[in-house]
């Protein structure tokens, strides 16, 4: 185990764990991070708001860490943009609570980034609880990234394992400084001809529990979220055509992941056992999509506020 102290000379990565679930699943992920094998010099940064109290203990447990106190409720987003500013390394690397890095991460991480891309994300591979629910949840947000992967160039990469070179965000902040949103910071990125990359030797295990509640309740505000987004600038005309073919996305996202399995040649049964809540959730996309096209606004729990300075 790691002996958690604050690093000592200049920070080769910043790795900012966003809080999605609870207590809990965070100090799992921080434990897994005390394992890190690495020769570099690297510090974590854990940006909490009023929705995790009681965290003392934990920052008496790891000491040497930056657990950035925020006022109010944040968005995830906000959450990541509050870790991203207070990141002192020539890299930055974010992930998530429900993940368990491996133990190379961290060097697997610094190593990649000796070459050019500018942000480098890695692979995802589920772990427990091993219930058709959540398999769904994991089929449908982390498929693609699911081993075995091809490395090399890609135009999409997931904000549970992602790292980025500083220089290259501080030239955009403009776009992250608020809410960092992988899609506009990737997007901006590749409009200044910087390259993202695909590494099948950055492993995080993914573990997280929903309830059929809060499943469906998540995939109705993403996906009204990813829909307003969308059509910001859209006039109506658009926008009502993306809301009149939303009801077939339930389909193309089945179809979608189905090529991803029988390209992968695994998990096969758990996709199987996991099909009907895919659809189901996939249902629920389908519509906060349609509710984002029509209103152009995210899900209230999702809006961004005024973000909070953070203490320290």
């Amino acid at each position: 185990m790691r002996e958690i102290k604050p690093p000592a000379g200049p920070i080769d990565l910043s790795v900012v764990v966003v809080t999605l679930v609870n207590k809990q699943h965070l100090d799992h992920c921080l434990e897994q991070l005390t394992h890190t094998e690495t020769s570099g010099n690297f510090e974590v940064i854990i940006p909490v708001d009023e929705t995790l109290s009681e965290i003392s203990s934990m920052e008496a447990r790891y000491p040497g860490w930056k657990f950035l106190r925020t006022a109010g409720i944040c968005t995830y987003a906000q959450l990541r943009s509050v870790g991203v500013r207070a990141a002192t390394g020539r890299l930055v690397a974010v992930t998530e609570d429900h993940c368990l890095p491996a133990t190379n991460w961290v060097q697997s991480i610094i190593d990649a980034h000796a070459a050019g891309p500018v942000a480098i994300g890695g692979v995802v591979e589920k772990t427990g609880p091993d219930a058709a629910l959540n398999w769904a949840v994991y089929f449908l947000d982390y498929l693609r990234y699911m081993p075995p992967v091809t490395g090399g160039e890609t135009h999409e990469l997931t904000d549970l394992n992602v790292s980025y070179k500083m220089s290259a965000l501080q030239e955009i902040a403009d776009i992250w400084a608020n809410e960092f949103h992988e899609p506009e910071v990737h997007g901006a990125l590749a409009a200044r001809g910087g390259k993202l990359w695909l590494s099948p030797d950055i492993l995080v295990n993914q573990c997280r529990d929903l309830t059929i509640e809060h499943a469906l309740w998540d995939r109705y505000a993403f996906g009204r979220l990813f829909g307003s987004t969308r059509v910001a600038n859209v006039p109506l005309g658009k926008r009502l055509t993306y809301a009149v073919m939303a009801p077939a996305l339930p389909l193309l996202l089945t179809l979608r992941l189905v090529q991803h399995i029988v390209r992968k040649r695994r998990r096969g049964w758990q996709f199987l056992a996991a099909l009907p809540a895919i659809v189901l959730l996939a249902s629920a996309w389908a519509y906060g999509e349609c509710v984002g096209y029509i209103t152009r606004k995210a899900d209230p729990r999702l809006q961004p506020k005024p973000i909070p300075e953070f203490k320290p």
